[in-house]
This record gives structure tokens, sequence and C-alpha cells, in this order.
């Protein structure tokens, strides 16, 4: 009877990381996934402290969509990067960081959910926003297909 008690403990001991790490993994794309997602923010982040909106424009699918708040959609890399060209013209870059990741989604298509704060060039906290990003992975290289958000002031 001892036996089969250590029998019993030592599955339950094996087994359980596995029962905890399921819906974990059922419930949205692997690690790897979320540090590709985040390598293609920070992307995104350092071509607009360049200033340079045509990577910005790159980094989005042949489809790609901004859906800015008040504004309407603003598809494709050529009017992205217009866009973004547009807004910050005559000013110097500034910074963008985001924050408070979550993802959803698998290996061919990933919702992020994040914060942002955009800064101006000398530091100051311009704003603050709540962003949905849908990301496509395409030819291997992940794609921002859709990037919607609402800001507020700081």
């Amino acid at each position: 009877m001892r036996q089969i008690r250590l029998f019993a403990a030592a599955v339950a001991v094996c087994f359980s990381p596995f029962v905890f790490a399921m819906p974990a993994l059922a419930n949205g794309p692997q690690s790897q996934t979320e540090v590709a997602i985040k390598a293609e923010n920070a992307r995104w982040a350092e071509a607009f402290r360049l200033g340079d909106y045509e990577a910005i424009g790159r980094l989005y699918t042949k489809n790609g969509t901004l859906l800015p708040p008040g504004g309407d959609k603003v598809r494709g890399a050529r009017a992205i990067t217009e866009y973004f060209a547009k807004a910050y013209a005559g000013t110097q870059p500034g910074s963008v960081s985001f924050s408070n990741y979550e993802f959803y989604g698998n290996d061919r298509t990933v919702t992020e959910v994040s914060d942002v704060e955009l800064r101006d060039h000398s530091g100051k906290l311009q704003l603050r926003a709540k962003q949905i990003l849908i990301f496509l992975k395409q030819g291997g290289v992940w794609k921002l297909n859709r990037d919607m958000w609402n800001s507020y002031a700081p």
C-alpha cells in the first residue's frame, strides 16, 4: 500500500507542471512568438525614434491599416508612411514605449493589447494610449495588419 502512495505522489509531482502549463499554452501564443512580436514593437519604436516613417510603413502588411482615434482608416505602407510624416512634420523625433502586454493567438496570427507612452525629443510625456495590434506571419516574418489605439492626455 505504501508503494502505491509513493508512486501516486511521484506521478502527481511529475504531472502537475503539465496540468498548469496546458491552459497557458491553449490560451495564447508560445513565448517565442511573444518575443518575436516584442522585437517587431522594438523595430517600430526605433524607426519612430529616428523619424524613419518609411521604415514604419514597411512593418505593415500590404493591406496594413491604421485605425487612429477620431480619424479615417489609413491603408497600405505608403499611406501609413505619409500619415506619420504629416503628423510629425516639423518636429524632432521623439520616443515611444510599449508595456503591459497581453497576447492572444497562435503561430500565424497574434493580437496584442498593450499600453503606449509617447514622449517628445526632450523626454516629456506627450500622450498615453491603449492599443490593439493584429500581427500576421507572412513569409516567416511578423507584420502588422491592424493598428488601433485610443489616446489620452498624460
